[in-house]
């Protein structure tokens, strides 16, 4: 029970994360974001496992090179397509969409672990689809709704779930010879070496990043977010992920979009129209079923 209670309240600081980020992808670029974000988040990691912990860092290369792509994959790649899906839509809607990723999850355990599928799986999969299509285009594919490249963050949105769950399997692969706290810490340096070469080779953040250093107002909420739905949040998850099911703790993350859509409501005035609460709520409960079944 524990360990399910980890995972939760980890997912449900998550969705915290929004009242920092969505605000800031109108000023500053978003590989400036996340990078600066996993700079302390490293630093804040890396305080906790050698000042407070006091572990010794684990030295398997086979772990080690889980850890680094769940960095590179999930920490990395994902948070910058995440984080530039809000540019396009509703970030309620690119939470929700996030949430497919237990479908990708239960399916590449099949294909990857060999555990078994039923027809009931491709049945209430089906579902969540088109819950998920009118999630992001509640009047359907409409010319107005094209034009404002709406489905430029659906896509972004849906690659983001992609490559967190790949991470999330690697992630249960990796914590069976790595704490989730070590895991944590090699998640956010190997994410932020990757986004290190990628600044490298982008002009508009390797300028814009001194000037963001300076506004004290923006770093203390890159900082927020390194540290509550950041650090936090993944080494809750990954707590409660070391003796769940990735199947189960696939499901205890719907606390994530719950928590995210009242909290985007009430904090920040994003609403959903009534097609996408009816959308949300049928793509929520598919895969309730679908985990139901994996489990």
């Amino acid at each position: 029970m524990l360990n399910a209670i980890f995972v939760i309240f980890g997912a449900a600081l998550w969705a915290t994360d929004t009242l920092f980020r969505q605000p800031m992808t109108h000023e500053i670029s978003v590989l400036s974001i996340v990078f600066l974000e996993h700079v302390f988040a490293v630093m804040i990691a890396a305080v906790w496992v050698f000042a407070i912990e006091r572990k010794k860092m684990e030295h398997q290369w086979l772990a080690i090179l889980g850890a680094a792509l769940v960095g590179v994959l999930g920490s990395a790649f994902a948070t910058i397509f995440f984080t530039m899906s809000f540019e396009y839509v509703n970030p309620s809607v690119s939470i929700l969409l996030q949430k497919t990723q237990p479908i990708v999850v239960i399916f590449l355990s099949w294909l990857f672990l060999g555990e078994k599928l039923s027809i009931r799986f491709f049945l209430w999969g089906a579902l969540a689809m088109a819950a998920a299509f009118f999630l992001s285009f509640p009047h359907g594919l409409v010319e107005g709704e094209l034009q404002i490249a709406s489905i430029k963050g659906v896509i972004l949105a849906l690659a983001a779930s992609m490559l967190w769950a790949v991470s999330t399997i690697i992630g249960k692969a990796t914590l069976k010879k790595m704490s989730g706290s070590h895991l944590t810490l090699w998640r956010f340096f190997f994410g932020l070496a990757a986004l290190w070469a990628l600044v490298m080779f982008v002009p508009q953040s390797k300028i814009e990043i001194p000037f963001v250093v300076a506004d004290s107002k923006v770093l203390r909420s890159i900082f927020f977010m390194a540290l509550v739905p950041g650090f936090l949040g993944v080494n809750l998850y990954y707590r409660g992920l070391t003796r769940l099911k990735a199947s189960v703790a696939t499901l205890l993350e719907l606390a994530f979009p719950l928590c995210a859509i009242f909290v985007n409501s009430q904090f920040l005035d994003l609403h959903l129209e009534n097609t996408q609460l009816v959308a949300a709520a049928v793509l929520i409960f598919a895969i309730l079923r679908i985990s139901r079944i994996n489990a």
